[in-house]
């Protein structure tokens, strides 16, 4: 009897090439899933420590959909399941899913460390293993556009681009600024604009607007004002009667 009973659970045991996963569910795995991960001896043991940690915890990196023909996730993974473990510890090491239907869907979490991946369904936990693979490369980025060939430089200067007094190639003297504005001047009816000790404006060095020829800028010169006809009528008038004023106070105190 005992012999019997060790070759029906050496039977269980068995690992089997080739297996058709044709009824999730059919056949579910009955042993420890987080112990089961300890039968994939090719994995390092400081990896499968942590594997079974994270399972414990439910910690898994992706919930798959199982389809036919592929398995899906946030991540990409390998069509293919292997080294599935079915019953009380039948491993089967290659799974195949051709009698599923196009539309059958299940899921499965995946338990990822490096490159060593485990599913576990979740209509029947069979613990299984599955390749995740690289992101797919993105399309390649465009050539850089080819400069465009260097024009020569402009030879003249931009509008509203003059230059300051200190940028002048042959700067004036703050001295000669007003002889230069009273005889850039026009001169209206043969007379000459006022000067500042007549009486006309004053003409300082810090205005910026005094026509200066050096500075090239091509500005047009500052319009001076000039006394009309009825101004120098006025000021003779004014003349007259002062001289008038005076010659009347000197007969009287005569």
């Amino acid at each position: 009897m005992s012999l019997l009973v060790a070759a029906v659970l050496a039977a269980s045991a068995a690992v089997l090439p080739t297996c058709s996963w044709d009824s999730p569910g059919a056949r579910p795995f009955m042993g420890d899933v987080v112990a089961a991960v300890d039968g994939y001896r090719d994995i390092p043991a400081p990896v499968r420590t942590t594997l079974k940690q994270r399972m414990a915890r439910r910690d898994y990196d992706d919930i798959a959909v199982i389809r036919r023909d592929t398995i899906v996730g946030k991540h990409r993974y390998g069509p293919e399941l292997r080294d599935m473990h079915f019953g009380s510890g039948q491993v089967c090491r290659t799974i195949t899913r051709s009698k599923w239907s196009p539309t059958a869907e299940e899921r499965g979490l995946v338990y990822c460390e490096g490159e060593y991946c485990i599913l576990v369904p979740t209509v029947c936990r069979n613990v299984s293993r599955v390749t995740r693979l690289a992101p797919a490369r993105t399309a390649e980025a465009p050539p850089p556009p080819v400069p465009a060939p260097e024009t020569a430089e402009l030879a003249f200067e931009p509008p509203a681009a003059g230059r300051s007094f200190a940028q002048a190639a042959d700067p004036v003297q703050p001295s000669a600024l007003p002889a230069l504005a009273a005889a850039a001047a026009p001169a209206v009816g043969g007379l000459a604009p006022p000067s500042e000790a007549d009486g006309g404006p004053r003409v300082t060095p810090q205005d910026p607007w005094v026509p200066n020829t050096a500075f090239g800028d091509g500005l047009p010169p500052p319009v001076v004002p000039i006394p009309e006809p009825g101004t120098w009528a006025l000021w003779l008038l004014g003349l007259a009667g002062v001289g008038a004023a005076v010659r009347r106070r000197r007969l009287r105190k005569s």
